[in-house]
């Protein structure tokens, strides 16, 4: 099975104590540290990349056909918006002519993007194929309608390739982000929440209209999440668990599915996957913190993790970052 290389700007976590990781206007260092800009940036990036190599890996393992993989493409794209205004959404093209595979606007579907262009004149389909034949991914920025208000605003759009399909995936943010920072935590915080999220919607679309049959649904969560790592380190990966303590699917340890942790405890003792179905059954998402296993230094850690309920299911999808 084909891995796909990961994420190319996260900031790498040993520079959480010798300064700022991007080639950005950051204030001091006794002041919060990542710009909204720089964290929209990393939140569209890990998105793509966490779906392209997702998609990656059910098309190598079962889904063969290109009508069968538009489909399924079409369907998660559907389901998987992120940001609260649900300005967040996904697109897949063909690297030949830019051809509609999926797309939130359905009537875009079959059609060829290539000679489109923004409001400026500017060729950025064009851009985003080149990009992703030449350099395997990156940004591109250009101008069109924000989906939330309508109105023509800048858009910054990560893109990448989905290699055995031949096709691209992007996803972007719009508009002009304020002049805000984060502390790293929080930034780290935002990221997971709005990946865990995005996951957790365009799984319960594909439960829902794809695989119906409980055992493939299973197979399904497993095969998605196999290959995802990200964060520089690798140290992110996604897990689903049920809602009696059932490991439906685990990225980073695959010998944990099937198990019951219900009672399963950290090194202080604490029963942590319990914290998460009651943070998941009151509030339907949330953060728990505990000790962990941190798979890119084999040490135990301290790990915040967001959790949520995948819609529709008794399921819920996890993952978190350890904390320095």
């Amino acid at each position: 099975m084909k891995t796909i290389i990961k994420l190319s700007v996260i900031f790498p976590l040993l520079l959480i104590i010798t300064g700022c990781p991007f080639d950005c206007d950051c204030p001091t260092p006794s002041e919060p540290k990542v710009s909204q800009y720089d964290l929209d940036k990393m939140i569209v990036e890990t998105n793509t990349t966490n779906v392209s190599t997702g998609i990656e890996s059910i098309f190598t393992n079962g889904i063969s056909d290109s009508i069968t993989r538009a489909h399924f493409c079409q369907t998660f794209v559907d389901y998987a918006r992120f940001y609260d205004d649900g300005s967040g959404y996904f697109f897949i093209e063909t690297l030949n002519d830019a051809w509609v595979v999926a797309h939130i606007n359905h009537d875009l579907i079959g059609t060829s993007r290539i000679d489109i262009q923004d409001e400026n004149g500017t060729y950025f389909i064009q851009n985003m194929v080149q990009t992703v034949a030449y350099s395997g991914y990156g940004f591109i920025e250009y101008y069109r309608k924000n989906p939330a208000t309508e109105l023509i605003d800048r858009k910054m759009s990560f893109v990448t390739s989905i290699p055995s399909a031949d096709w691209f995936i992007g996803t972007g943010f719009y508009g002009d982000p304020p002049e805000q920072y984060y502390l790293y935590n929080e930034a780290y915080d935002l990221i997971v929440m709005e990946s865990t999220n995005t996951m957790a919607n365009g799984f319960g679309g594909i439960l829902k209209e794809i695989y119906t049959n409980e055992e493939e649904g299973i197979q399904f969560c497993r095969t998605f999440v196999d290959h995802i790592r990200f964060f520089e380190n690798s140290s992110g990966y996604f897990f689903i668990t049920d809602m009696d303590g059932i490991c439906i699917a685990q990225g980073s340890n695959p010998e944990l599915e099937g198990q019951n942790l219900y009672d399963l405890q950290d090194t202080q003792g604490l029963y942590f996957i319990r914290e998460m179905i009651d943070v998941v059954s009151a509030q339907g998402s949330g953060f728990v913190i505990y000790r962990w296993n941190n798979p890119a230094t084999g040490n135990d850690e301290t790990k915040s993790t967001y959790v949520t309920k995948i819609p529709g299911t008794d399921y819920f999808i996890g993952s978190g970052y350890y904390i320095y």
